[in-house]
């Protein structure tokens, strides 16, 4: 028989982030009872109730190109997130881009310790 201690290390060890997320919250896991739908279905329920496809200003919206590099600090909620959105904004070589990256890292870590943080940052 296994050591409930002992699964409980492996299954941080194999899942990590997953398993702590799944062990904090249950409600997340994923059952075999609940629906699934393929997209056809979800396309199908969506055409009938009048949301597919979508109006043409949302569409224009939808099909605009990338105006910038938006992040929310919220996005950023482990120190690996951080490291790596530092790591990328470094690798741009863009001065304003990298200041802007270290602005959204604080506030992100501020959240992360218990602090509060909000609102988008974006750059332009």
């Amino acid at each position: 028989m296994t050591d409930p201690k002992n699964l409980e290390s492996w299954l941080h060890e194999k899942a990590g982030p997953a398993y702590d997320a799944l062990k904090a919250d249950p409600a997340r896991a994923v059952t075999a009872d609940q629906v699934r739908y393929t997209l056809d279905e979800l396309l199908a329920e969506a055409e009938a109730s009048g949301q597919y496809p979508l109006p043409p200003e949302q569409r224009e919206w939808v099909d605009a190109p990338a105006v910038g590099r938006e992040l929310l600090p919220e996005d950023l909620q482990t120190a690996e997130a951080i490291a790596a959105f530092l790591a990328d904004a470094e690798t741009t070589a863009d001065p304003a881009y990298i200041q802007h990256a270290r602005e959204v890292a604080a506030l992100a870590s501020i959240a992360i310790s218990g602090g509060a943080a909000g609102g988008s940052h974006r750059r332009k």
